[in-house]
């Protein structure tokens, strides 16, 4: 990795010192020497404060940090595209553009449209937490930290140009009780009350509504040791679908519900 004193000279520049930086990222001194060096990289959840420090756009950060000097690289206009409309079933419909806008602004927080998913939900499978028509901007947590814990709304990759929106939960019985299903109607009769599910959120329950068990380990380390990491990564390259009840890891997660845009109706 290349040395990384450009970012000393550019603290120093905007009235910062390498303590700020360290108490900034909560990391301690030495760690603030290693970037520097460059024996230590810069890790990802510590990447947008590091660049809202530094007044940078993340695409700048990223790319100093890979040439061990300042780089500054433009964003574009500020503006996401919405991609389309985000259904239940995981399909991503066409915009009807007659209907609404096909970009939305960047939200105010975000230093970068890197990793950002824009889309309108199309109907209510998620009507609990999300309306259909409430336009959600979704971050890739490896990009923009997130830490996937219950209660988050996580947009799983579940087949070929398929994404759907499922919420974190742990509770198995109140994972399927959404969907008015039981616990054998997904997966077998050896679930656990301390089950991971990502589950939909519709106002009526609809069996038709894939529920996934979720793992945070590799897949090689699954409990139930009927994955490998090459069959996850392969399932992603090939688009093969993921079938109810069967387990999705985090290699499936593209990204983290972070903003949702909603017209408010008196």
């Amino acid at each position: 990795m290349p040395h990384q004193m450009w970012i000393k000279a550019t603290l120093k520049a905007k009235g910062f010192k390498l303590k700020d930086m360290a108490e900034a990222l909560g990391i301690t001194a030495p760690r603030v020497t290693d970037i520097l060096r460059g024996t230590r990289e810069v890790q990802a959840d510590e990447l947008a404060l590091l660049a809202n420090m530094l007044g940078l756009n993340l695409k700048s950060l990223l790319a100093s940090l890979e040439a061990g000097a300042l780089r500054e690289v433009a964003d574009p206009d500020g503006q996401l595209p919405i991609r389309g409309r985000l259904m239940g079933d995981g399909s991503v419909l066409p915009l009807d553009k007659s209907e609404g806008p096909t970009h939305v602004a960047l939200p105010p927080d975000a230093i970068s449209s890197d990793g950002l998913y824009c889309y309108i939900m199309g109907d209510n499978s998620m009507g609990q937490e999300i309306k259909p028509g409430d336009i959600i901007i979704a971050a890739d947590p490896r990009i923009h930290f997130y830490p996937m814990v219950p209660g988050a709304l996580l947009l799983v990759r579940c087949g070929e140009n398929k994404f759907a929106l499922r919420q974190f939960v742990k509770s198995e019985a109140n994972a399927l009780s959404n969907n008015g299903l039981a616990a054998n109607d997904v997966s077998g009769d050896d679930t656990t009350p301390d089950d991971n599910w990502l589950v939909a959120l519709p106002t009526h329950p609809d069996p038709k509504l894939a529920s996934w068990r979720f793992s945070m380990l590799p897949p090689s380390l699954s409990l139930k040791g009927s994955a490998t990491d090459s069959e996850d990564i392969s399932l992603k390259e090939t688009g093969r679908e993921i079938a109810a009840g069967e387990t999705v890891y985090t290699g499936h997660i593209a990204a983290a519900v972070l903003w949702v845009h909603r017209r408010y109706k008196p």
